[in-house]
């Protein structure tokens, strides 16, 4: 139990009496041994009823099932074994009636309602008061008087009432704690809160409308369309209805002001299109560097959808303050020419380096990801002058399995696996591998979903990723002769961590740079060490 400032200036009690969760009794900073149910409750009962109350009631309310007079020699001889455990005077009797004795006990949910009332009354919360807030939410969000069940119909029904009383008191104090989050820009802080106040009632729109708000501060639009979704299905599968109108219009009002937002962003992609033999391929421009930094995407992007997630524009933004970042969508995918052949290195290849005449950049950093990776090494053993350098995260050689190569799937499971993901199409699928730290963030699943319903057809991806099944870049990276900044991470699930190793083993020279973390996506999870090793390497060359 924390220590809660404005309750230390009262006279300290003699005992604790603990109705969050599991209940417990505190003397003195230690616990009372003290196994009886019953006690818990008739403490918990008195503490919320100030005054003396009648002892037939609690006789009652405590053994329903017993006659009277065994109901109250039952009380009395628990009053009698609580203040022998507690070792001191706890209850007062008054006209056959019971009370706590003053200033006997304080009660957690007794404070904390104090607390709570006082903090939503206030005009603002300064420092303190919000620290305080913090730490109260987190007790009182445990239900109260956990695991007491007497049989009793009547106490039921008050630790019901009670309960749904609290529980109100604590979703105004969670909204107040939210806002003032807000207010400072935390907003991880105040989407954890967010979801502790949809817990409270799944049903409560304004609390949808309150997380479709956090979302839209944040420029975030994947997350102000999750948290609609989200609440549009909990009514539909519990009511069969639909959001109600306030929730209806606050939603496209958020939706309205982002795409508004948007459009008058200072860096917003412009695409352009590099027209090759094999037809065009769309790219964008970013920052006004001396160098040039290329990035090769994995097996599905689309440009203008990848940047309206906000750890990749946070991202890019920070690489396009030292580089000219040119983003671009493969051939087969997002805005570009879609084909039906197989997409293989070699092509990729091409793409990068339509897009370098198309931008007139002589010579250009490649920042590959993933199967990225391949196209990018591809071009650096076939047009070493086109290449200042490299850095590949998340990259391998081979795109299956072979008897000298066990880092990779073999050809029939990856035939499988691809199966699988294309029958998953359109949802948030293979988010569990690519990202699995960001797995459960509904705002996530539902960026992604809608990045690879843009980005490509089933029967697209299954052209794009045949070809990467069939790559093997084994016997050229040997010629590989541009500095190369190889980077992984221990618990990357979609390509493993030791093909990284290999690589960087492989290729002459190369800069090994293991990472921390289980995502493969290079925006996910801690990004900050990727960029940083971006920015460092060239400086460092």
């Amino acid at each position: 139990m924390p220590s809660h400032s404005r309750s230390a200036v009262r006279e300290p009690p003699a005992l604790d009496l603990h109705v969050f969760g599991v209940p417990a009794i505190v003397k003195r900073g230690r616990e009372v041994p003290l196994s009886l149910k019953r006690a818990f409750a008739l403490l918990a009962y008195l503490a919320f009823h100030p005054g003396p109350v009648p002892r037939a009631h609690l006789a009652t309310l405590l053994w329903p099932d017993a006659n009277e007079t065994q109901a109250r020699t039952r009380l009395r001889r628990l009053v009698y074994t609580l203040e022998d455990a507690v070792q001191c005077r706890t209850l007062s009797t008054d006209s056959d009636c019971l009370a706590l004795a003053p200033g006997s006990i304080e009660t957690d949910a007794i404070r904390f309602a104090r607390f709570a009332r006082n903090a939503v009354a206030s005009e603002a919360f300064d420092e303190a008061t919000l620290a305080e807030a913090r730490q109260w939410i987190a007790d009182a969000r445990r239900p109260l008087l956990q695991g007491i069940s007497l049989g009793s119909e009547a106490f039921d029904d008050w630790l019901k009432a009670i309960s749904i009383e609290h529980e109100h008191l604590l979703a105004r104090l969670l909204e107040r704690v939210i806002d003032a989050l807000a207010r400072r820009g935390e907003f991880a802080a105040a989407l954890d809160l967010a979801e502790t106040l949809l817990a409270l009632d799944t049903f409560r729109e304004p609390s949808y409308v309150l997380l479709m708000q956090l979302h839209a501060l944040q420029g975030h639009s994947a997350g102000v369309e999750a948290a609609y979704t989200r609440c549009a299905d909990v009514l539909r599968a519990e009511f069969g209805i639909g959001p109600g109108p306030q929730t209806e219009r606050a939603y496209l009002r958020m939706t309205e002001d982002l795409k508004r937002l948007w459009s008058n962003r200072v860096v917003r992609p412009s695409v352009r299109f590099a027209e090759s033999a094999a037809g065009a391929i769309a790219y964008t421009v970013l920052g006004s560097g001396e160098q040039a930094l290329v990035v090769c995407p994995g097996f599905v992007c689309h440009i203008e959808i990848a940047l309206e997630h906000p750890p990749i524009r946070a991202c890019i933004e920070a690489l396009a303050e030292r580089f000219r970042v040119v983003l671009f969508d493969r051939r087969g995918i997002g805005m570009s020419e879609r084909l039906h052949a197989a997409s293989t290195p070699a092509a990729l290849a091409q793409d990068i380096s339509a897009i370098l005449d198309d931008a007139k950049v002589p010579s250009a950093w490649l920042f590959g990801s993933s199967e990225g990776c391949l196209g990018a090494m591809r071009l650096a053993v076939d047009q070493p002058r086109r290449v200042t350098g490299l850095c590949l995260f998340g990259a391998l050689a081979r795109g299956s399995a072979a008897p000298d190569y066990p880092w990779a799937l073999p050809a029939a499971a990856y035939d499988v696996w691809l199966k699988r993901l294309v029958a998953g199409w359109g949802g948030p699928v293979g988010i569990e591998t690519f990202a699995p730290g960001e797995q459960d963030d509904p705002a996530v699943r539902a960026w992604w979903a809608r990045l690879v319903r843009h980005a490509a057809s089933p029967g697209g991806l299954e052209a794009i990723l045949g070809g990467l099944r069939d790559a093997d870049l084994r016997p050229e990276l040997g010629r590989i002769g541009a500095p190369t900044l190889v980077m992984h991470r221990r618990g990357d699930r979609a390509v493993r961590f030791e093909a990284g190793e290999h690589l960087a083993q492989k290729i002459p020279g190369a800069v090994w740079h293991p990472l921390e973390g289980i995502d493969h996506f290079w925006w996910a999870g801690d990004s900050r060490p990727v960029i940083e090793a971006i920015l460092k390497f060239p400086a460092g060359r």
